[in-house]
């Protein structure tokens, strides 16, 4: 998983690939301008509970932004990859899932 820092300059990076100002990614995850310039700053952690709001506002994959996978041409659609019907919320909940076991498989290692 990428460290804060690592995570705040992939998303400078990708605002300046998408000619995207802070404002216009703030208006996309419907949050302050001021709180998402505290993240981009580093004066303020990254949430990690709104990475998929992130990621789907710069047009890259949650997992890319979080450093699940080294590429961002990856899939990153669980419904795609699970058999049923699941709701929003029921996929944000296994994607905290997945996050969760994978934090757990590398403090085994």
């Amino acid at each position: 998983m990428r460290t804060n820092d690592e995570i705040i300059d992939l998303m400078q990076t990708t605002l300046k690939e998408k000619n995207m100002s802070i404002s216009e990614l703030a208006r996309r995850v419907d949050m302050a301008k001021s709180a998402v310039s505290r993240y981009m700053n580093k004066t303020r952690e990254f949430p990690l509970n709104r990475a998929e709001d992130f990621a789907r506002a710069l047009g890259i994959s949650t997992g890319y932004l979080l450093g699940f996978v080294d590429s961002n041409n990856q899939p990153d659609n669980v419904a795609a990859h699970v058999d049923g019907d699941f709701t929003d919320e029921e996929i944000r909940k296994i994607r905290e899932y997945a996050a969760m076991v994978r934090k757990a498989r590398e403090r085994e290692d």
